[in-house]
């Protein structure tokens, strides 16, 4: 129990990182995929086509055809619509989607 415990830890260290280093913010995706080689790679690629870049990535597999993953990337204004549209034509059900944005931090 210890272990996963600080795996979610570190995920969240991660998360949190992402969105400070992160300008325009970042645009956070959980996604349920297909447990198939490749189905996170092409969902990464098809993002990648819109000129987003992927910050962090979390997946793990549910049972041997389900697979949960956690997507963070840099956010593009205009993109996240759009994003959420070539996951789910990627063959993803997207539960949550979110836009982060720091827009001020206590001094």
């Amino acid at each position: 129990m210890g272990s996963v415990l600080g795996e979610v830890g570190n995920v969240f260290g991660q998360v949190y990182r992402s969105i400070l280093s992160s300008p325009n913010g970042v645009f956070v995706f959980f996604i349920a995929l297909p447990n198939r080689p490749g189905a996170l790679a092409r969902l990464a690629s098809a993002l990648a086509e819109l000129g987003l870049n992927l910050t962090l990535t979390y997946l793990y597999a549910i049972n041997e055809e389900l697979a949960m993953a956690l997507l963070i990337y840099e956010a593009k204004n205009g993109l996240f619509e759009k994003a959420i549209e070539e996951l789910r034509r990627g063959g993803a059900v997207v539960r949550e989607a979110y836009y982060l944005k720091i827009i001020e931090k206590l001094r």
